[in-house]
């Protein structure tokens, strides 16, 4: 073989070796990972989330079938939050509207606090809430990524050009009557399911940014129908400033806080 085609063969497989690299990436990167090791970043993702900022938007939709004297029989309204977060230990600040008020919403591991934008006093809703202290409007609850690592089999990645996305998905009524609680508390307003319930659909999307692995957005597709209620839900979060030593401070006036 002559010199010149030695040059050309060593050339070729030089762009060949040169072209594996980068449509494989490099160990670690997202290119180069298999699809059980996407859901297994994906999760980790979100379950070393520590801190950062939060918005929400989610939209509500209910109708009582039969609602005693004084309930609201529909609902139909879109909700919002924004605000601070830190974990371990969990500190949750922030403006949270229901549809028609403002009100500024405090959440520690075991307490609830609010209060209306004007107003001074904070009121204390830890006794109320404890029946759903998975619901904060946090995007996604630990217990849930810990759910979720039970399930890998049944989540998809879908791919964008900077990010990709986890997508659980369920009809299972009697999983959703046993671990809806943990699924959708980090919605805060998406639908409380039981064992009564006669369909049920969740929808989780996790996106998540190709480089450096960083949790960007949770998003929620709930349907629920059962003899009392029919609740349509779809709530979405957008994370910022994900693990840069945001923190949260405790605000004045909750020591003082009156139970309600």
């Amino acid at each position: 073989m002559t010199g010149y085609k030695k040059r050309t063969v060593i050339l070729i497989i030089g762009l060949i070796a040169l072209l594996g690299l980068v449509g494989c990436g490099k160990k670690g990167e997202y290119g180069s990972l298999s699809e059980e090791e996407k859901i297994d970043k994906g999760l980790d993702a979100f379950e070393h989330l520590k801190n950062g900022k939060i918005e929400m938007k989610n939209h509500l939709k209910y109708e009582l079938k039969s609602p005693q004297e004084g309930q609201q029989s529909k609902f139909d309204a879109t909700l919002t939050f924004k605000g601070d977060f830190e974990e371990s230990p969990d500190h949750l600040l922030g403006v949270y509207y229901d549809g028609k008020n403002k009100n500024d919403f405090y959440n520690d591991a075991i307490s609830h606090y609010s209060k209306n934008v004007n107003d001074s006093e904070w009121v204390n809703y830890t006794e109320n809430s404890k029946r759903l202290r998975y619901r904060k409007p946090i995007g996604i609850n630990r217990e849930a990524i810990e759910f979720l690592k039970t399930k890998k089999k049944d989540i998809k990645v879908t791919d964008d050009k900077d990010s990709f996305t986890l997508v659980y998905e369920t009809d299972d009524v009697k999983l959703l009557g046993a671990n809806g609680d943990i699924l959708v508390g980090g919605s805060y307003n998406g639908p409380i399911y039981t064992d009564n319930d006669t369909n049920d659909k969740l929808k989780i999307e996790l996106t998540v940014s190709k480089k450096g692995f960083k949790p960007m957005s949770v998003k929620y597709t709930c349907e629920q129908e059962s003899p009392q209620i029919t609740v349509n839900f779809k709530g979405s979060f957008k994370y910022s400033k994900q693990n840069s030593g945001v923190r949260v401070e405790v605000p004045s006036g909750i020591s003082n806080a009156a139970s309600k």
